[in-house]
């Protein structure tokens, strides 16, 4: 009922033909008796009873069919019990977020107020706590300023206005039939805020060519239309990076603001509609960062459009957030799902952009929708900064990696602890690290084959390149045979590999790690569960050890785990084994652990901990007849 209320809600944005409309208001009508929604049944017979009465040439008889109809309606109407009050019961988000910490900072909006924004000249703005926040708690729940979904493989599902996925209901736009909506109230909202400048650009395929250039003319066109004055200074507060880019990046970028004035000059109303000094200029409440002029000619006024494009599009460089989703990625010949974080989006969240960066953050980021979700991630005590990651984290890029973009896109050198103590040095050399034959542990290599141990300081001579060539080989020719649906052959040569691996290579080396799970999904693939389980259980222990062990990297192989644990309890015959009842008591482990990782990351409200709950009813079943 809810889906034919927005299609004829879109059909009439459409400008169905009017001497039909009668059919659509009958049809809503009907709707809002079954929904129990009295008020808006009425005014939609309302609106039939006016309709035709404008039916002056309609045939007598159709006529009187009608006004019958109109009775019945009209009768049904009146003996109804509206069961809802609810205004929005019929295009509702259903949104469930969580609630801030202490409340909604009166002075960051969609921030806890047990933050403040603190500056030294050293850090510049940055956030800290003004009281002890506990692991877990809530500390911003915001929504963005403005965003663009990015181009996917196939058609994006993907709200333009509100970032949630449309399903089959989705409502297209009828100039961009590509750019879609949860309905029309969505529709309307994005039209009279930004999409009717945008909307020819879409037409014109143009915003795929200028990449995070299209947010920074969405953002304008945001800052144009919004009221909300107090919201429009902060992002333009947000910093530009402008002193940090090279003369060549400046030109590309002025010469891309320049185009997008053109295009709103030539190809839209922007400039007969808007009028710049009310819209924008006198906006400003610090002249700081008012770059006005007279704006005495159109020419001004373009300038001035341009320079704000131009300010707009370099805060993105510094501060556009990435919108991720978790898919789950599942495939009936490997019988195993794998979770992989898509990017589906970039945002502009001014209040969260105050956190400086860390390589070791204390918060973590997760998203509903368009909603951005920050938590703690360890416990805060008062007075400590509060830091994000903007991308290079010490448990994924090496000091340099990480040193090096931050300093190209951003143009600071980071401090944090893993820039600067020892103990986290060679943190990432330890997972392309050759096994010490001292004590086991990581060597790092000098040069030529001369190597220290990192645990032991002993500095043997190694030449084990032959043999590592080898595995390589071996690993390859298993993959050609996975690719052949051969799997005994390609088990013979992944036993070769990890056999060499497990001799030559560090316990937590990434490419004993990759041996052991793809042996797990082949495994996995012919059926021979045990054997499947034991491989993923060796690779998640590096997994732990270099992303920690609360990450949604382990939650992912939890997830994996248990499918295939779950497979195994419900195919094995022999359910009396000590292996069959060692399985059931891991399995409720893992699935425990999978769902409080998830929970904490994400919130109850994430479609993967409702697949862990459902695996939990299944486990549940099969548990009824053990005493565990």
């Amino acid at each position: 009922m809810k889906d034919c209320i927005k299609d004829i809600e879109l059909a009439t944005k459409l400008k169905y033909p009017r001497k039909l409309c009668y059919k659509l208001y009958i049809r809503a009508v009907q709707c809002y008796l079954k929904l129990g929604k009295k008020e808006y049944a009425r005014a939609a017979l309302h609106q039939l009873r006016a309709l035709i009465n404008e039916y002056d040439d309609m045939p007598n008889t159709k006529k009187e069919t009608l006004e019958k109809q109109l009775v019945q309606l009209s009768s049904s109407v009146s003996q109804m019990v509206d069961t809802s009050d609810d205004v929005t019961g019929v295009t509702e988000s259903h949104r469930i977020l969580p609630e801030i910490l202490f409340g909604e900072n009166p002075n960051l909006p969609f921030a806890s107020t047990a933050l403040d924004i603190k500056y030294t000249p050293q850090k510049g703005r940055h956030m800290v706590a003004n009281r002890d926040i506990k692991r877990s708690q809530i500390l911003f729940v915001e929504k963005p300023f403005s965003f663009v979904t990015l181009e996917c493989d196939g058609a994006s599902d993907l709200c333009e206005n509100c970032c949630r996925s449309c399903g089959k209901n989705l409502t297209p736009c009828s100039g961009c039939i590509d750019t879609v909506f949860c309905d029309v109230n969505c529709w309307n909202e994005a039209y009279s805020s930004h999409h009717r400048w945008e909307c020819v650009g879409n037409q014109m395929r143009l915003w795929q060519q200028i990449g995070v250039a299209h947010l920074g003319l969405k953002t304008l066109l945001k800052c144009t239309m919004t009221t909300d004055n107090s919201m429009f200074n902060r992002v333009q507060q947000l910093v530009t990076g402008f002193d940090n880019l090279s003369a060549n990046d400046l030109i590309v970028y002025g010469i891309t603001a320049t185009m997008l004035t053109l295009y709103l000059t030539k190809y839209t109303d922007y400039f007969k509609v808007c009028n710049v000094r009310e819209h924008l200029v006198s906006k400003f409440t610090d002249n700081t960062f008012n770059f006005n002029n007279d704006l005495a000619t159109e020419s001004d006024e373009r300038v001035y459009v341009s320079s704000l494009l131009l300010r707009h599009v370099l805060q993105l460089i510094c501060n556009g957030h990435a919108i991720t989703k978790l898919n789950k990625i599942a495939s009936d010949k490997d019988k195993l799902c794998v979770e992989q974080q898509d990017r589906i989006a970039t945002a502009i969240y001014p209040s969260a952009s105050m956190m400086n960066h860390s390589c070791d953050p204390n918060i973590i980021t997760s998203f509903v929708d368009q909603y951005l979700i920050v938590r703690a991630m360890k416990d805060i005590q008062a007075g400590e900064e509060v830091s994000n990651c903007y991308g290079p984290n010490f448990r994924r890029m090496s000091r340099e990696h990480r040193q090096e973009i931050l300093k190209n896109q951003y143009g600071f050198e980071c401090r944090c602890d893993p820039c600067v103590m020892p103990e986290y040095e060679n943190f990432m050399e330890r997972f392309h690290a050759i096994k010490c034959p001292e004590c086991g542990g990581a060597l790092e290599e000098f040069h030529s084959y001369s190597m220290h141990c990192l645990d032991c300081g002993a500095t043997p001579y190694i030449n084990c390149q032959i043999e590592l060539k080898n595995a390589v080989t071996a690993f390859d020719a298993a993959q050609i045979y996975i690719e052949l649906e051969r799997e005994e052959e390609a088990v013979v040569k992944l036993k070769e590999c990890l056999s060499i691996r497990r001799n030559l290579l560090y316990k937590y080396h990434q490419d004993l790690t990759a041996t052991l799970d793809i042996l797990g999904k082949v495994y996995a693939i012919m059926g021979r569960w045990l054997e499947s389980i034991s491989h993923i259980e060796h690779s998640m222990a590096a997994i732990e050890e270099r992303y920690g062990c609360s990450s949604m990297e382990v939650a992912n192989e939890l997830n994996k785990l248990t499918d295939i644990c779950i497979r195994y309890l419900q195919e094995e015959p022999n359910r009396t084994t000590k292996w069959y009842k060692n399985v059931l008591k891991k399995t409720r482990r893992y699935l425990d652990r999978a769902e409080e990782i998830v929970n904490f990351t994400y919130g109850p409200w994430h479609e993967i901990h409702q697949e862990i709950i459902e695996k939990k009813k299944a486990l549940a079943i099969i548990l009824k007849d053990y005493n565990i």
